[in-house]
């Protein structure tokens, strides 16, 4: 069996984060830089889908990255009395990516998400050989 560990993050002194690790008793602070915390940011959300049961497994010793997501469902709402959309983003192991929006970007990401969409769904045009 696995010892258990706990981690969470915390803001650091300004513009900065600490990973918390708690284990065997013991607490370490891992300061990390904001670049640092997106790549691995990044890095989990994509370890998340890939130790997914439903992924292919990754051979022991991978390195993680970054990948593409995989949405399993989306939702959209707006806080701040409807002045601010947001977009939810559930991923297929379950993390869930809430996109504050502003109003011109939501209706630009939807253009393109529907461009996008049709462009997905046209047949292949030109010559079959």
């Amino acid at each position: 069996m696995m010892p258990t560990v706990e981690l969470s993050v915390e803001a650091g002194p300004p513009n900065s984060v600490q990973i918390q690790v708690h284990a065997g008793g013991k607490n370490i602070a891992l300061p990390i830089s904001p670049n640092q915390a997106a790549i691995l940011g990044q890095a989990l959300l994509a370890a998340s889908v890939l130790c997914d049961p439903r992924c292919s497994s990754v051979p022991p010793g991978s390195k993680i990255s970054n990948g593409r997501l995989p949405a399993a469902s989306w939702r959209v709402g707006a806080i701040d009395h409807g002045a601010r959309p947001i977009l939810d983003v559930r991923l297929v192991s379950g993390a869930v990516l809430s996109i504050l929006l502003t109003p011109s970007s939501a209706i630009e990401c939807g253009e393109q998400l529907q461009m996008m969409g049709r462009l997905s769904l046209a047949p292949e045009s030109g010559p079959k050989n």
